[in-house]
């Protein structure tokens, strides 16, 4: 009987163990959920593959299809983090909730580089990014872009530019650039919407000196190159523009990026405005510690160093859903500390240069067709140099408080008006010594008000021609000038794929306080010149694309000093000017042109390869019309090769690189060469230097921790260890009018390594 009984229980045991298994099975999986989505790319809208997508509290990771497409199962209900991350692209942290028995459906849209998150995929903005529909040679780089082309040993968002088409760069040690043989100066260069000329970390009134950028590139959104023809919004510039777009904070949630490489360190904190996320806020700190390298490796007996720090913040406020308030600050300083080994009591051995840049926007926008932005911007800079016994060698401070509206008002889909004003005050004050011993000498001091107004038509009369119009007009009060200047820029689609642009206008620069006034003024100067012409053939066929551009500047009284460099007349060395002689000062000499073509091949796709190659052919000339000579541009770089790539080897590997050679372009001056020797000479501009060719290389690897990104650089700079020189200021012995020291070596082969962690 007890066997029975025995047998009974262990029947009905058994039969409970499976019922009790498969009710707890069915317990949990009704307390669970599934998450399924897609992952974009913000611009453009493509699918990203291969990229891990987690829980953050949890240990599945899935990564995405082909299609960009993932699905996590049995994700616990309640609020849950989804953790995001590929190489190349921002760390998104989306928080979601989970229902019991249910299916969530989201869509990540990766922003590149340091970009900010958004749920918003802008899927017209196509695969290249472009500022303007119908100039003929333009180029936008992306976040991504400018993280893997600034360099880590100076952590420079200015030196991505100098692998773009176009673009001459000879110098290892300057940030500015040329763009076709037009000089760094006659560039429009503006952060935000304002004018921002002072943004340079360098050492003023030093030939051969340096500069970095006074912007951390971990908060730009993107920088945008136009090499000609292009819309004049800001005007005063003979060339090409330069544009920064400082990027708003997350308003998703509060993140921070911390980055140190073997010369600086920098800190990027972020996050939204209340409860409500109405606004953001952003927050930039950079700190270089260069100097006390260059210090341990300068020559023995040679005490160098040169180092910087900066700031830059961001807040947006949205007031109500017409209006909408930016506020923008840059700060930065920078000082040059050197004790050469013999040190001359006519050099700087303490140079020291400080900017801020304050800008605040308002934007109403009643209507999806018409909006207006006025922008209120105030910009200081102030610098001095000392030599050992501190005596101050020169210093100076600038200023510029600017006032700018801008409208665009869509009245159909064929058509776009756009208008704006601006009215800025300039003030601009220098002084140096000329004798060590002998009291400070004004250079130059004095104020002008700058005053402009612009229009343009955007006509669309089929969807494949597009016709640009405008003009605008400026007042100058240092000469009294008032000058109009239009253009026009015409992009007509002969097929799908294939694009015709072209473009013209005449383009006016005018003397600035220094050119005008003071020490070397001339106050008879009148405005300087240029006409553009440019006609472009781009065509794009998958992830690829091409573009063929042909252009023409012709440059009319360009301002040139008159004698003011060393040269042989007559047998002998002729100075720069006698004490008690008139001082050379500045003349409308110079006309002159820039010709030549610019061929780019650009690759960009979510996987493999992504970059570009560029060749650019170049000839800038110029007459003296006062003396009649005839020279090459001080820029003119004949052949120009730029090309960068970056290749995503995994969801955590990456390799990028960029090739950089040019001829050479001349030794800026009356030099010659006599076999291995340099003499001063009677021609300007005949003596060059030595071809340019440096290639760098970096690798990216990601880690991917519990809650937060750690990603490790590595970086060769001039791989090749190619021994590249720069003209400098040269010695000279007045017998035999042989100079000396006239080219001396830039960057060697360079190993550098760095880290960046992101919350």
């Amino acid at each position: 009987m007890n066997t029975w009984r025995c047998a009974l229980a262990l029947a009905c045991l058994c039969l409970t163990i499976p019922a009790t298994a498969a009710a707890q099975s069915a317990a949990a999986q009704a307390s669970t959920g599934i998450i399924r989505g897609i992952v974009l790319d913000r611009v453009g809208g493509t699918p990203i593959a291969d990229v891990p997508v987690r829980v953050q509290d949890g240990t599945d990771v899935v990564t995405t299809d082909t299609a960009g497409r993932f699905e996590l199962v049995n994700v616990p209900s309640g609020s849950r983090t989804l953790f995001v991350s590929i190489v190349g692209f921002i760390l998104v942290k989306r928080t979601v909730q989970v229902e019991s028995g249910q299916t969530v459906e989201v869509t990540v849209a990766l922003s590149e580089g340091t970009g900010t998150y958004s749920e918003r995929v802008d899927v017209t903005a196509g695969r290249f990014r472009e500022q303007e529909r119908a100039v003929p040679a333009q180029q936008v780089l992306g976040s991504a872009d400018i993280q893997n082309l600034r360099s880590l040993v100076t952590n420079d968002p200015m030196r991505t530019v100098h692998v773009l088409p176009g673009v001459s760069a000879g110098d290892d040690f300057r940030s500015e650039f040329a763009v076709r043989g037009s000089p760094f100066g006659r560039i429009a260069f503006t952060l935000d919407g304002v004018p921002a000329p002072f943004l340079l970390h360098t050492v003023q009134q030093v030939q051969d000196g340096g500069s970095i950028a006074m912007v951390n590139g971990d908060i730009l959104d993107g920088i945008a190159l136009m090499n000609g023809s292009y819309p004049q919004r800001y005007g005063n510039r003979l060339g090409a523009e330069l544009d920064f777009l400082m990027r708003e904070g997350s308003r998703e949630r509060r993140q921070a990026r911390v980055g140190v490489s073997g010369t600086d360190a920098s800190v990027v904190v972020e996050g939204p405005l209340g409860s409500t996320r109405s606004g953001s806020w952003l927050v930039s700190f950079r700190k270089s510690y260069l100097e006390y390298i260059l210090k341990q490796i300068s020559d023995e007996g040679d005490d160098l160093g040169f180092g910087f720090s900066d700031v830059q913040a961001k807040l947006v406020r949205d007031m109500s859903n017409r209006h909408r308030l930016e506020v923008a600050f840059v700060a930065g300083r920078s000082r040059l500390d050197q004790m050469p080994e013999f040190v001359d009591r006519a050099e700087v051995t303490d140079g020291r240069n400080s900017a801020v840049l304050l800008n605040t926007t308002w934007r109403y926008t009643p209507s999806a067709t018409f909006s207006l932005t006025q922008r209120l911007g105030f910009a200081v800079n102030d610098f001095r140099n000392s030599n050992v016994d501190g005596v101050v060698l020169g210093d100076g401070h600038g200023s510029d408080l600017t006032w700018r509206a801008d409208v665009v008002a869509t009245r159909s889909e064929k058509t776009t008006l756009e208008g704006g004003a601006q009215v800025q005050r300039q003030g601009r004050e220098s002084g140096v010594v000329s004798d060590v011993d002998g009291p400070t000498q004004s250079l130059y001091d004095g104020h002008t008000i700058h005053s402009s107004a612009y229009a343009q038509f955007v006509w669309s009369p089929t969807p494949r021609l597009t016709i640009t119009p405008g003009g605008r007009i400026d007042y100058w009060s240092v000469t009294s000038d008032t000058e109009a200047s239009p253009w026009v820029q015409i992009s007509w689609k002969l097929s799908k794929s294939l694009t015709l642009r072209g473009g013209s206008g005449i383009y006016r620069q005018f003397p600035g306080i220094e050119n005008a006034t003071g020490l070397f003024g001339n106050p008879d100067l009148e405005h300087e010149r240029a006409y553009h012409a440019d006609v472009g053939m781009e065509q794009g066929f998958g992830s690829f694309r091409w573009q063929f551009t042909l252009y023409n500047r012709e440059e009319r009284d360009v301002l040139r000093r008159n004698l003011s460099e060393l040269r042989v007349i007559d047998g002998e060395p002729l100075p720069v000017f006698h004490p008690g002689e008139p001082p050379p000062i500045w003349y409308n000499a110079l006309d002159g042109y820039a010709r030549g073509v610019e061929l780019l091949v650009q690759r960009r796709s979510n996987t493999g390869l992504t970059g570009w190659v560029s060749y650019s052919y170049g000839v800038n000339r110029y007459t003296d019309q006062r003396t009649g000579e005839t020279f090459d541009g001080d820029f003119d770089q004949r052949h120009t090769i730029n090309a960068y790539g970056v290749f995503r080897i995994t969801n955590r590997w990456s390799v990028a690189g960029k090739w950089r050679a040019g001829s050479g372009i001349p030794a800026e001056g009356y030099f010659e060469q006599r076999g291995n020797r340099y003499f001063l000479s009677t021609e300007r501009n005949t003596l060059r230097v030595p071809l340019y060719s440096r290639l760098d290389v970096r690798a990216n690897r990601a880690f991917n921790l519990r809650s937060t990104r750690l990603t490790l650089f590595l970086e060769v700079m001039n791989v090749l260890g190619r021994d590249n020189v720069r003209a400098e200021r040269p010695g000279l012995n007045v017998r035999t009018h042989e100079i000396f020291g006239l080219f001396n070596s830039m960057i060697p082969r360079v190993p550098s390594a760095g880290i960046l962690i992101e919350f």
